[in-house]
C-alpha cells in the first residue's frame, strides 16, 4: 500500500466545494466554543494536570482510549493547556465527520441504485442534506464543545471512515476492479477499526456494522466466498476492547495509570455491581429521549436527573419499548416497500431502513444491557445520530419532491436546506454559550435538574473560583445534604457520584470556603471530616459489624463497643453501627446511652422500625412503660412483627427484657 494508491482511492470522491462549505459553516456556528470555550466538567481530570497527556510516549494496552489521549498529548505539545486549540481540533474533527457522513450516505444510495442520471444528482442532494444537518444539529454540541468528549468525536471519525472505506472497496471488488486503490481502501478501513477501538469503547460494534451492511448491500455477490475472507480481519478486532478492559484482571497485560486506570476499574465495577436489567429497562426511555432531541433539540441538559426503571412493568418503560418496536417495524416496512418503487425511490426507502439499523446498532454499547453509572448523556447520540439523520434526510427530500412542483431545481433545494439548517445553526450557536462560562454552565444544570447534587456542587466550586464565597457556601451545603449516611454503602443509580473520594473532596471545598470567609474553626472541622472519610475508605464496615455482633452475643460488651466505635469515629451517622451500639449499651445496662444512640438512628432514618423496637426495650428497663409502648406501636405500624408481639406482652403485664422479644435486634 503506497501513498499514490491511497490518494487515487480517495480522489474524486470528495467535492472541494462541499468540503469548503462545511468547513466555513462549522467554524461559524462553533466560533464561540472555539474562541471563548473553556475547560469544564471532566476536562480537569482528562486534560488539566493529567500526566498521561504531557508526554507523547504514553502507551498502555489496558487503555481503550489511548488514541484520544495521544491527540490530547499532541495538543499539549503544541499549545500547552490553552483551551482554544483543544476546542478547535474538536470542531475540525466534527467538520470532517460531517464530510464523511455526506460521502457515506451518497455511497450507500449509489450502491443500492447505481444508475448514473438524474438519480445521481438526487442522491447527492440527499447526502448533502444529511451531512449538513449532522454538522449543524444542536444535539452534537456536547460531543464537540465538551473538550474531553474528543473520545466520542474521534472514535466516530474512525468508525464511519472504516465502514465507508470498506463498502467503497467492496463495491470496487464486486465490479471486478482489483486495483491497488481498492485494497488500499480495505487496509485503511481495517486500520481505522483498530484506531476507533483504541479511542472509545463505542467502536466495538464496527465489525457487526460492516457485516450487516455487507450482507444487505451485497446480498447477491460475485464473490460469496471472498466475503468471509474480507470480514474475518474485522471480526478479529473484537478482542481489542475486552482485552483492554479485562486483560489486567486476567493477568495478560499490565494495568494502566491515573485517570485511565480509574476509568477502566469503574467500568468493571459497573458491569459486576449494577443490574443490567434495570439499566436496559431505563434505556428504553432514554432512547426515546434521544429521539425527541433529534426531532426537537430544545431543553438540552448536560446532567439529566433521570430516574432509573427498577421494573419492566412500568407504564413509561413499556410505552417506550412499544415506540421503539414501532420504529423498527417501520424500518422493515420501508425495506419491503422499496422493491415496488422506482430505482431512485427504492434506494431512498432502503436507506431509511439502513439508517434506523445504524441508529440501534451504534447505540447498543451505551444504551442496552451493559450498565453504566451515568444513565444518559447527550454525547452518546453523536455516532448513532448519523443513521437517524440519514433516514430523515431522504424522507425530507422525498416529501419535498412530492409536494413541490416540478422541476425540483437547485434553488428549491437551497431553500429547503436553509429552512432546516439555519434554525439548527442558531440553536447550536446559542447552546454553545453554556460551554464558555463555568457559572452559566452549572447554573443551567441546576435550573433544569434541580434535584441533582452534581449541579450544586460544581456551581458552588465555580462561584468559589471567582471569589463569590457567599454564593458558593449554600451550594456546597446543599450538595452535602444529599450525601448518604454511610460513605462505604453500595452506590445506587441515584447516588452513583457519591463516592468517598467525591464526598471528601466536597468537605475540603467547603472547608476552604470557610477559611476564605474567616471561619477557621469550621474550615478545620471540614478538613478533619474529609480526612476521616478518606481514612475510612479502607474500613470493612460489614466485617466490623459482624465482629461487634459476635462480641455482643458473648456478652463482651466492652469489645463490642470498641468495634462499633471504629466505624462511628469515621462515619458518625452510620445507622447500622448506631443501632448495634445502642443494643450493646442496652444489654450492658447503659440505657441512657442506648436511648441516645437509638434517638440518633431514628433521626437519621425515621422509618427504621428496629430502632423504635430496640429503644422501646431500653425504656422498659428504665421503667418507662408508656414510652416503650409508643415505640413498639411505631415499629409494629411499620410492619415489624416482633414489636407487635412485644405490645401484647407489655399490655398483659410482662416487663422483663427477656420476655419482650428476648433481646434487642441487630440489623
Amino acid at each position: 500500500m503506497n501513498k499514490t494508491a491511497i490518494i487515487n482511492f480517495i480522489k474524486g470522491h470528495i467535492k472541494v466545494s462541499t468540503a469548503i462549505l462545511f468547513l466555513l459553516t462549522g467554524l461559524l456556528i462553533y466560533s464561540n466554543a472555539v474562541i471563548d470555550g473553556i475547560f469544564i466538567f471532566d476536562d480537569s481530570e482528562y486534560i488539566l494536570g493529567n500526566p498521561i497527556i504531557q508526554s507523547l510516549s504514553y502507551f498502555n494496552l489496558s487503555d481503550p482510549r489511548q488514541i484520544g489521549y495521544l491527540s490530547f498529548a499532541l495538543n499539549y505539545a503544541l499549545g500547552g493547556e490553552d483551551p482554544v486549540w483543544y476546542h478547535l481540533v474538536n470542531v475540525l474533527i466534527h467538520i470532517t465527520n460531517a464530510v464523511i457522513v455526506f460521502l457515506f450516505v451518497r455511497l450507500i444510495l449509489n450502491i443500492v441504485c447505481p444508475e448514473k442520471n438524474d438519480t445521481d444528482r438526487r442522491h447527492d442532494k440527499a447526502a448533502f442534506l444529511a451531512g449538513i444537518i449532522f454538522l449543524a444539529h444542536p444535539i452534537q454540541t456536547q460531543a464537540v464543545s465538551y473538550a474531553a468528549q474528543r473520545f466520542t468525536c474521534m472514535s466516530t471519525l474512525f468508525y464511519v471512515l472504516s465502514v465507508y472505506l470498506y463498502l467503497l472497496a467492496r463495491e470496487r471488488l464486486e465490479k471486478n476492479q482489483h486495483d491497488n486503490s481498492a485494497y488500499a481502501g480495505y487496509g485503511i478501513s481495517l486500520l481505522s477499526t483498530a484506531l476507533a477501538m483504541r479511542t472509545k469503547e463505542i467502536a466495538f460494534t464496527i465489525p457487526f456494522m460492516i457485516a450487516f451492511f455487507d450482507f444487505i448491500l451485497f446480498k447477491i455477490s460475485a464473490y460469496p466466498a471472498r466475503r468471509f475472507f474480507l470480514l474475518a480481519p474485522s471480526a478479529a478486532t473484537l478482542v481489542i476492547i475486552p482485552l483492554s478492559i479485562f486483560g489486567p484482571e486476567w493477568g495478560l497485560i499490565n494495568p494502566g495509570e491515573g485517570v485511565a486506570e480509574i476509568t477502566r476499574k469503574d467500568k468493571i465495577y459497573d458491569l459486576y455491581e449494577r443490574s443490567p436489567f434495570e439499566y436496559l429497562f431505563t434505556q428504553f426511555r432514554v432512547i426515546v429521549t434521544y429521539i425527541r432531541l433529534l426531532f426537537l433539540p430544545v431543553n438540552q441538559i448536560v446532567v439529566y436527573d433521570f430516574k432509573p426503571a427498577l421494573s419492566f412493568f412500568n407504564f413509561r418503560v413499556m410505552l417506550s419499548l412499544l415506540l421503539l418496536l414501532s420504529i423498527a417495524g417501520f424500518a422493515l416496512y420501508m425495506w419491503r416497500k422499496a422493491d415496488s418503487k422506482s430505482p431512485g425511490q427504492s434506494a431512498e426507502y432502503k436507506l431509511v431502513s439502513l439508517g434506523i439499523l445504524w441508529f440501534f446498532i451504534a447505540l447498543s454499547v451505551e444504551s442496552s444491557f451493559i450498565p453504566i453509572k451515568d444513565i444518559i448523556f447527550e454525547h452518546r447520540i453523536y455516532l448513532p445520530s448519523i443513521g437517524f439523520i440519514a433516514a430523515a434526510s431522504v424522507l425530507i427530500m422525498s416529501l419535498a419532491r412530492k409536494f413541490l412542483p416540478e422541476p425540483f431545481s437547485t434553488a428549491k433545494f437551497t431553500v429547503i436546506v436553509m429552512v432546516i439548517v439555519i434554525p439548527l445553526s442558531i440553536g447550536t450557536f446559542l447552546r454553545n454559550r453554556v460551554w464558555t462560562n463555568e457559572v452559566m454552565f452549572w447554573d443551567d444544570v441546576v435550573k433544569k435538574s434541580p434535584d441533582k447534587a452534581m449541579g450544586y456542587n460544581n456551581r458552588g466550586n465555580a462561584y468559589g473560583k471567582i471569589g463569590r464565597y457567599d454564593l458558593a457556601l449554600p451550594d456546597i451545603e446543599k450538595t452535602i445534604s444529599y450525601f448518604p449516611t454511610d460513605p462505604n454503602a453500595k452506590l445506587t443509580w441515584e447516588q452513583a457520584d457519591f463516592t468517598p473520594n467525591n464526598m471528601a473532596k466536597t468537605f475540603m471545598n467547603r472547608g476552604q470556603i470557610y477559611y476564605s470567609l474567616g471561619d477557621a474553626v469550621r474550615g478545620q472541622a471540614d478538613f478533619d471530616r474529609a480526612k476521616q472519610i478518606l481514612m475510612g475508605i479502607t474500613l470493612n464496615i460489614e466485617e466490623i459489624l459482624k465482629k461487634g455482633d459476635m462480641f455482643t452475643k458473648h456478652k463482651d460488651y466492652r469489645s463490642a463497643l470498641e468495634e462499633y466505635n471504629k466505624i462511628l469515629a469515621v462515619f458518625p451517622d452510620n445507622v447500622s453501627a448506631l443501632n448495634d451500639r445502642g443494643n450493646a449499651y442496652s444489654q450492658s445496662g447503659s440505657y441512657k446511652e442506648a436511648i441516645a444512640d437509638f434517638n440518633r438512628t431514628i433521626e437519621l432514618n425515621p422509618d427504621f422500625a428496629m430502632a423504635y423496637h430496640n429503644r422501646g426495650i431500653a425504656y422498659i428497663w428504665l421503667g418507662e412503660k408508656t414510652k416503650a409502648l409508643e415505640d413498639f406501636r411505631r415499629a409494629c405500624a411499620r410492619g415489624f412483627q416482633p414489636a407487635c408481639a412485644s405490645i401484647k406482652i407489655v399490655e398483659s403485664g410482662g416487663h422483663k427484657k427477656e420476655e419482650v422479644n428476648g433481646k434487642n435486634i441487630d440489623n
